[in-house]
């Protein structure tokens, strides 16, 4: 107690509400009820909210070099084998790779099989349909790659317009960009218009996959075969992604295809019978409806799919619901979904947004923001993870939580897959030290990113993830009385290894952040370990630790905040940050200050 004068407290213990960089700081109360809710933080950088404290984000570990050189990333697939672990597939430079997720070779399809594709293109195009990985160019002319797990080769494309339904060999998937495996039929888009080739099992498919190759032939709608197809509106632009959702009513008999432009989503109703869709002529066509207008999305390769909604980028730049936008269409305003994330969405590039890439893992989605255009294609500087964990839970009405930003990595894309019932989530990058193309891995299980060690080539080594926590400006219940900052106590449990800290803070709207206090706390190496009793090396794994209540020293006096000529700690509100390199859970922060009288002209404006 300094001056005689009472300590007051103020702080959190929850942090369960995420981020929220859309509203001041300052947090509320009745006199600011629109201000930063007590289990919110204003921002979060690699770190997560889940379970109610915080903690660093799982870390990233590396798998694999995947090309070196200088030739540009245009895409990449994770293709699922009928009998067998998923492998990548990278479009590299024309060239198309093939890639295991372990020390495997990898193989040079493109040499293997004589099938190059350009090599300028930006964006490759990838669908797998039952067995099938159909790869397009993204030029709108080159004919796609079909591979089929043993076999590379070349989509003939189409060679008859007046092909009875069901001939084999004669027409199969043209030229096109974005697509979709729905309703058993490959979608394709060429411009504004959508086309859909034979149903899987079909008869014009071969018995040597079981007819179903049926699905790379297309012989069975009129109306696609005389060039007409699907339109969307012309001043909408061109379609820039195909996808569907879950669809629990199937009472009409139909499923809804979204047909996604810069501009508006549309849906197609997508007839089921082989019959219905050998019919559909000019005069009897499918119908197609708007579902979204003015926002649209960006591409087809952030397009998430979680349960039966889809989440995209749009170019405000947003991140979009689209069971959202259609539920609140009646209503005012065209409603976005990711305001609390605007302090990293307003960089966005909208002109590199058509690279993003979103996924969903470990009951999160991500998305990739900061894109940057780079030697070896566009990269992107920050994942924007959404937490769906707090939806999860029976007897609870609650949202899922923005969790600001995670990064480390330069991210090209992301793709996530099944292993033997084990989803994994995999980003391909561009090394920062070799410029290489890699491979890395986005766990939810490590403590630490393992990335290759610069000193010792060919190995790995543990590198502890740096956090940073932005809490709420504190005001001890009074907006309109000065404090006097004296201290602060933070609760720490879950303390791994050495973890060093680094606390910071902001006086009222100062724009710089001010040193507090530097020190760093460490575990135990085993249960015999004390103080006075250190294990010896070799290193042995450490024990989880707490600490209860790490106290802070009285903020340096000398440090002065020049606009209001007073010292940095004393202030109407006060807004910390923490700075923390290692692992371990924090749950809870409490900032100690004194009431500070003050003349009622002080810093009169005259």
């Amino acid at each position: 107690m300094a001056n005689g004068n009472l300590i007051i407290t103020d702080g959190s213990i929850d942090f369960s509400g995420g981020i929220n960089s859309d509203c001041v700081a300052t947090v509320q109360s009745d006199r600011n009820p629109n201000g930063l809710a007590r289990n919110q933080l204003a921002w979060l950088d690699n770190a997560t909210v889940r379970g109610g404290a915080i903690s660093p984000r799982s870390g990233y570990q590396f798998i694999r070099t995947v090309s070196a050189g200088t030739a540009i990333f245009q895409g990449k697939f994770l293709y699922h084998p009928l009998e067998a672990d998923p492998y990548h597939i990278y479009s590299i430079g024309g060239h198309i790779y093939l890639v295991p997720s372990d020390a495997s070779p990898v193989r040079d399809l493109s040499l293997e099989f004589g099938m190059l594709m350009p090599d300028t293109e930006p964006i490759s195009f990838f669908l797998q349909a039952e067995q099938f990985l159909i790869i397009q160019a993204g030029d709108n002319l080159t004919l796609p790659l079909f591979w089929d797990g043993a076999i590379l080769r070349r989509s003939i494309g189409i060679t008859n317009t007046a092909v009875a339904p069901g001939t084999p060999g004669v027409n199969e998937i043209p030229a096109a960009t974005a697509m979709d495996y729905f309703m058993g039929r490959v979608w394709y888009a060429q411009g504004r218009v959508a086309n859909a080739g034979d149903i899987v099992a079909g008869p014009s498919g071969t018995i040597a996959y079981d007819f179903r190759d049926a699905v790379l032939n297309v012989t069975e709608c009129p109306l696609v075969l005389g060039g007409d197809g699907f339109s969307v509106s012309a001043q909408d632009g061109v379609i820039r992604g195909l996808a569907h959702s879950a669809n629990i009513d199937a009472s009409l008999g139909q499923g809804r295809l979204f047909m996604g432009t810069r501009k508006a989503i549309y849906a197609l109703n997508v007839p089921v019978s082989r019959a219905d869709w050998i019919a559909t002529t000019n005069q009897n066509q499918p119908l197609v409806t708007v579902v979204q207008l003015n926002n649209g999305w960006v591409n087809d390769r952030g397009i998430t799919t979680v349960n039966g909604d889809l989440f995209y980028q749009s170019l405000e730049p947003a991140i979009r619901s689209l069971n959202q936008s259609i539920r609140y269409f009646g209503q005012w305003g065209n409603k976005q979904i990711s305001a609390n994330e605007v302090r990293i969405l307003q960089y966005n590039d909208r002109a590199l947004l058509k690279f993003c890439s979103g996924i969903y893992f470990d009951s999160r989605m991500y998305q990739t923001a900061l894109p940057t255009q780079a030697d070896r294609g566009v990269v992107h500087k920050a994942l924007i993870p959404m937490d769906f964990n707090p939806i999860e839970g029976f007897n609870q009405e609650t949202t899922p939580n923005w969790e600001g930003m995670a990064e480390g990595l330069d991210v090209l894309q992301m793709t996530t897959g099944d292993f033997g019932g084990r989803e994994r989530a995999f980003a391909s990058i561009v090394s920062r030290r070799s410029n290489d193309i890699e491979l890395w891995e986005m766990t939810n299980f490590q403590k630490d990113d393992i990335a290759p060690d610069p000193e010792h080539p060919g190995t790995l080594r543990e590198n502890r993830i740096t956090w940073v926590i932005e809490f709420p400006a504190f005001t001890w219940g009074d907006e309109t009385s000065l404090k006097k900052l004296v201290g602060a106590e933070l609760w720490v449990d879950r303390l791994f290894g050495t973890v060093q800290f680094s606390m910071e803070y902001r006086p009222d709207g100062q724009a710089c952040w001010i040193l507090w206090h530097i020190w760093k706390k460490c575990s135990t190496r085993n249960s015999e370990e004390g103080v006075l009793a250190p294990i010896g090396y070799p290193l042995v794994p450490c024990l989880e630790s707490y600490v209860a209540n790490m106290s802070l020293p009285y903020p340096d006096p000398t440090k002065c905040a020049n606009v209001m000529g007073r010292p940095a700690n004393v202030a109407y509100q006060i807004q910390p940050r923490l700075v923390v390199k290692g692992f371990c859970r924090i749950r809870g922060l409490y900032l100690h200050a004194e009431m500070v009288g003050r003349k009622l002209y002080d810093q009169l404006t005259c």
